[in-house]
C-alpha cells in the first residue's frame, strides 16, 4: 500500500499554504470527485427537480406573492442543506486521507464516518448559531467600517471573513476529534489560531480567491453560451420560461449552482484543513510525539 507523498502535520509559512493546497489537490482531485459525485448524486437530482418545478410555476413576468416567496425559500433551503452535507462529506474525506495517507477508500467509508458523527454536526451547528448571534455586533462593526475604505477595505473584509470561517472550521474539528467539548472548542480554536491568525487569514483568502476565480470562469463561460443560444435561437423573451427549453435551462441553472456550491465546499475544506493541521501542530506538537514513538519502536526492533 503506497502512502501519499504529502505531509499534513507540519509547520508552514505563508507561501507554503498555497503550494501545499495545490499539491494536495493534484493528488486527490480525481478520487475526491468520484467519491463526492457518488455521495451527492441524489441531492443534486433533487435540486434539479426543485428548479424544474419552480420553472413550471413562474416566469420572468410573475408578480411577487407569498407562494413565490415560499417556493424560492424552499429551493434556497434545499441548496443550503446540500451545501452543508457536501461540507460534512468533504470534512470526513479530508480526515480519512489524513489518517490513512492513502486513497484506498470509497464513498461508503465517508458515509459511515459522517453517519457516526452526524450528532456532532447537528450539535455544533446549534452552538455555532448561538455564537453567531453573540458575534454579530463586532462582525457588523468591522463590516461597516470596511465599507468606507476603498479597495483596501474590501480586501481586508475578505481576509476578516476568511479568519471567521477558519475559526468556525477549526472549532468544529477540535470538537469532532475530541480535543475539546462543545463549550470550549470555540475558545480553544481562537487560542490555536491567534498567534498567526492574520497569516492564516491571508493564506485562506488567497486560496479562496484563486479557486473562486477559477470556478467563476468555469461557470461563466457555459452560462454565456447557453444565454446566447437561448437569445438567438430559442426566441428568448418574458415567456421563454414557459417553454420546455426554458424550464430545462432553469433546471440546468439550478444544478450548476448546486455543483458550484459542492465544489466550493470541497475546496474550502481542503484549504482550511491544511491550515487547521498547521495550527494544531503548533499547539499540540503531535508530529513530534509520533516521530519519537516511531524512533522508539524502530530502536526496540
Amino acid at each position: 500500500m503506497d502512502l501519499m507523498d504529502f505531509e499534513f502535520k507540519r509547520e508552514r509559512k505563508l507561501g507554503e499554504f498555497v503550494q501545499d493546497f495545490i499539491n494536495l489537490l493534484k493528488i486527490i482531485l480525481g478520487h475526491c470527485a468520484k467519491v463526492m459525485i457518488r455521495l451527492l448524486f441524489v441531492p443534486v437530482c433533487l435540486m434539479v427537480l426543485v428548479s424544474y418545478y419552480i420553472s413550471t410555476k413562474y416566469n420572468l413576468s410573475a408578480e411577487f406573492s407569498v407562494d413565490l416567496f415560499f417556493n424560492i425559500g424552499f429551493a434556497f433551503i434545499i441548496l443550503s442543506i446540500t451545501a452543508l452535507v457536501a461540507f460534512g462529506f468533504a470534512i470526513e474525506y479530508f480526515l480519512l486521507i489524513r489518517d490513512t495517507r492513502t486513497l484506498e477508500f470509497d464513498e461508503r467509508d465517508v458515509w459511515r464516518n459522517f453517519k457516526e458523527n452526524i450528532a456532532k454536526y447537528i450539535r455544533f451547528l446549534s452552538a455555532a448559531f448561538i455564537v453567531s448571534i453573540i458575534a454579530v455586533i463586532p462582525i457588523g462593526i468591522v463590516t461597516f467600517l470596511s465599507v468606507f475604505i476603498p479597495l483596501v477595505g474590501s480586501v481586508g473584509l475578505g481576509i476578516f471573513y476568511a479568519m471567521i470561517g477558519l475559526w468556525y472550521f477549526c472549532a468544529f474539528l477540535l470538537y469532532r476529534e475530541g480535543y475539546d467539548d462543545l463549550t470550549d472548542c470555540f475558545l480553544s480554536s481562537f487560542s490555536a489560531l491567534r498567534k498567526r491568525v492574520f497569516e492564516y487569514g491571508i493564506a485562506s483568502y488567497v486560496v479562496s480567491f484563486l479557486f473562486q476565480s477559477l470556478l467563476s470562469l468555469v461557470v461563466l463561460i457555459p452560462s454565456l453560451l447557453i444565454g446566447l443560444i437561448a437569445y438567438n435561437s430559442l426566441e428568448f423573451n418574458s415567456d421563454f420560461f414557459n417553454t420546455f427549453y426554458g424550464r430545462i435551462l432553469v433546471s440546468c441553472g439550478g444544478s450548476l449552482l448546486t455543483l458550484f456550491s459542492i465544489v466550493y465546499a470541497m475546496l474550502a475544506v481542503m484549504s482550511y484543513g491544511i491550515i487547521y493541521e498547521t495550527a494544531k501542530e503548533l499547539k499540540y506538537g503531535e508530529d513530534i510525539f509520533e516521530k519519537i514513538s516511531k524512533i522508539g519502536r524502530s530502536n526496540h526492533g
